[in-house]
Formats: C-alpha cells, structure tokens, sequence
C-alpha cells in the first residue's frame, strides 16, 4: 500500500471501492441520478462526518427498506458519491499537453485552474466535498495528472527544486489538496480568495523565482 492509500484509509477509515447493490443499478438512470444528487446534497450541507444515514434517507425521498436494497448502508453510499464527484473534477481539470517553455506552462496551469473553479462555482456542492473528493482523485488520474505537470515542468527546466521526482509530486499534490480546500472554506463562507497565495506555495515548493511567476494566473 503506498503513501497516499494509507493517508486515505487512515483519514477516511470508511474507504474502499464502493459499488451500488444490483437493485439500485436496475432502476431507470434518471431515478438513480436524482437519489445521488440528493444525497449528495445532504452530504454537502451537513458534512461527511455529520450527516446520517437517515437524513440521507429522508432527503432522497426513499424508504428505509430501499435504501438498505440499492446500498449496503451509509458509507457505500457516500464513497459511490464521492467517486462522482472526484471523476466530475478530474473532467473539469482536462488532460495535461505538453508545453515547451515556461509561458506556455503557466498558460496551461491557469486554463485548468480557470476550468476547475469554474465548475466548482457552478457546482457548490462538489465545491462542499471538494476535499474528501481529493483524496479519491489520488486514486484515480488525478495523481497522473499532477505527474505529467512535473515532468513537464521538470523537462523544462522551470522545477527546479533539488528533490527526487516522486517527493516533488506527492508534495504537490498535497499543497494542491490543501489549496483546493482553503479556496473552499474561503468561497462557502462568501469571501473573496486572494487566489496568488497558491501559486506563490506551489513557485517556492518548485524552485521558482518569485519574480518568474505565472502573469496570469489569478
């Protein structure tokens, strides 16, 4: 098990690949796309760690009984939510293309910075599981997606931190975690981010000369 599984089952003890029971996957698609939006609201609103299976329940207008036929209790259902939510983000971010200077990599970094808060201002219910929800992108592509910005950024000499390659990707990956997650406290609460302090973590993690910085990126 690597670094970044046990972090996960440590934080969130309830993670393990989770699938809907075959009752729920026998129902209409639009049937099941209305119980998970549901309960994927309730999740954000009151929490991961706070919301119960009942309110789930309730706000998904199901009976008890079929909620224990489409899922094999709470968890099962919000890591089926969260596994939406993190596959919704990583198509927000888009795929990784090769760059080949240093201007075009921080135009790249700002268009995918540009996508994800935009659906994450469409969205405020992703925004509201964002960070849970980052943790399973570990799992999934978003780790390869932050590979492929380091050895980009690497092979053109832009990082240049004196690290091994997998210490700078895992680093990060964990500063982008925990930007995500201070741009989301900030943006639930109503306040305006100051959205360079991210970029100016991520330039002093790269190596990057502050006075080299993205021009753009907000």
């Amino acid at each position: 098990m690597d670094h970044w599984c046990v972090l996960i089952v440590h934080t969130y003890g309830w993670y393990r690949a989770r699938m809907p029971l075959p009752r729920f996957t026998r129902l209409p698609g639009e049937e099941q796309q209305r119980i998970l939006k549901a309960a994927r609201a309730v999740f954000a609103a009151d929490g991961v760690d706070h919301a119960t299976y009942a309110d789930v329940i309730q706000g998904a207008g199901i009976s008890k009984s079929s909620a224990y036929n489409y899922f094999d209790g709470r968890d099962d259902l919000l890591g089926i939510v969260l596994d939406e939510v993190a596959s919704r983000l990583r198509s927000a971010l888009g795929t990784w293309e090769h760059v080949a200077d240093h201007e075009a990599f921080w135009d790249a970094l700002d268009e995918a910075d540009s996508r994800l808060l935009l659906h994450e201002t469409e969205h405020p219910d992703d925004l509201a599981l964002i960070d849970p929800a980052f943790l399973l992108r570990m799992q999934g592509g978003f780790i390869g997606w932050v590979s492929a910005v380091i050895d980009n950024g690497i092979e053109i000499n832009l990082i240049t931190v004196d690290c091994e390659r997998d210490l700078i990707v895992s680093a990060t990956a964990a500063l982008l975690r925990v930007g995500d997650a201070w741009l989301a406290e900030k943006m639930n609460a109503g306040l305006v981010p100051d959205y360079e302090q991210r970029w100016t973590l991520l330039r002093g993690l790269w190596g990057v000369p502050s006075s080299k910085g993205p021009p753009r990126l907000r």
